[in-house]
């Protein structure tokens, strides 16, 4: 099977949405003064980045706690601004086991940068693999 026969969206279409994504961002981030803005560009950044990175083609970092566990919380709704609005603070396992409690964590605004920009890179990185197989 090849690498993208598992989905039906032609790779194209991917990168196409990756980089209208990316100017979403720009524009979101050129926005002063309106927290709606700023809220929604978070939780759709935390969502995209993280999800779009959590196949085993992004390196252990990505996939391994604390960023698992931010994905997870992000994926369930148990995360929120921290008093100061300078990280994010939120509740997840450690582990996979269901039954240990929910552990809080804080993400400052420079790691989140990092996790987002280097998630965003394997995306690229990935798609770009993959459009070479399909040109081939």
């Amino acid at each position: 099977m090849s690498p993208h026969a598992a989905s039906r969206v032609p790779l194209w279409d991917r990168i196409e949405e990756l980089t209208a994504f990316q100017k979403f961002m720009d524009n979101a981030s050129a926005v002063h003064g309106r927290p709606e803005i700023t809220r929604a560009q978070v939780i759709v950044q935390n969502y995209v980045c993280l999800f779009t990175s959590k196949r085993p083609v992004c390196c252990k970092f990505l996939t391994d706690n604390p960023v698992r566990a931010f994905r997870n919380a992000i994926a369930h709704a148990n995360w929120t601004y921290a008093p100061d609005f300078g990280r994010l603070v939120f509740w997840a396992r450690k582990g996979a086991n269901q039954n240990e409690p929910l552990s809080r964590f804080k993400v400052s605004q420079n790691d989140l940068d990092f996790c987002l920009k280097l998630s965003r890179g394997v995306a690229y990185a990935a798609y770009t693999v993959l459009e070479s197989f399909e040109d081939a």
